[in-house]
């Protein structure tokens, strides 16, 4: 993308890019759970250990990504 990008353009990278992972790890750790339980017959706990876990690597994903393009007023 351009290196001069508007401040409405670079938010919409940033949010998207952050709800796109953020969606995709917690829906990732619950479809493994699901099939990691009925393989190994220990429902609920396994689908509830991944989503959490999803939902800690999006939200540090989340403040990784925030530092690096640097939160500005613009």
């Amino acid at each position: 993308m351009a290196r001069n990008q508007k401040g409405w353009q670079k938010g919409f990278e940033i949010g998207s890019s952050i709800a796109t992972s953020l969606a995709g790890l917690v829906g990732g750790g619950f479809l493994l759970g699901r099939y990691l339980d009925d393989r190994m017959g220990t429902q609920p706990w396994l689908t509830i250990i991944l989503m959490l876990s999803g939902l800690v690597l999006g939200g540090s994903y989340l403040v990784i990504t925030l530092k690096k393009f640097g939160v500005s007023d613009d």
